[in-house]
C-alpha cells in the first residue's frame, strides 16, 4: 500500500484522516500542518501520496500544491475541502492535484479515491 504524508491545519482532522488511511492498509509517514511544512516534509519523505487540505495558514493547500508540483511533477496529491465552493479545487487540480474529496470524509470514498490515483 501507498506511503502517505496527512496535511491539515486541524489536528482531529489529520489524526481521523491517518486512522482510515491505516485502517485501509496505508502507512502515514508524516504530518503537517500547513502547506509550507507539507512541502518540506514532501521533500524529506517522497511519500507515494499526500491529502492535502485547502484552508490551511502560512502557505494554503493551492500554494502547496503548485510549489510540490513544480519540483516533482509526479506527486500524487489528493485535495480535501469542506467547502462548497469548488473552485480553489478546480484550481488546485488545474496545477496538478490528481483529484479531491469532501469533508466529512467517508472511508469507502477515501478508498475509492486512492485507487483511482
Amino acid at each position: 500500500m501507498a506511503r502517505v504524508l496527512v496535511v491539515d491545519d486541524s489536528g482531529l482532522m489529520r489524526t481521523q484522516i491517518s486512522a482510515m488511511l491505516e485502517e485501509l492498509g496505508h502507512e502515514v509517514i508524516a504530518q503537517a500542518n500547513n502547506g509550507l511544512e507539507s512541502y518540506e516534509l514532501y521533500k524529506k519523505y517522497n511519500p507515494e501520496v499526500v491529502t492535502m487540505d485547502i484552508n490551511m495558514p502560512i502557505l494554503d493547500g493551492l500554494g502547496a500544491v503548485k510549489k510540490i508540483i513544480a519540483d516533482f511533477p509526479d506527486a500524487r496529491i489528493l485535495m480535501i475541502s469542506a467547502h462548497e465552493d469548488r473552485s480553489l479545487v478546480y484550481e488546485a487540480i488545474g496545477h496538478g492535484a490528481k483529484d479531491f474529496l469532501t469533508k466529512p470524509i467517508e472511508l469507502e470514498k477515501l478508498k475509492v479515491k486512492l485507487l483511482r490515483l
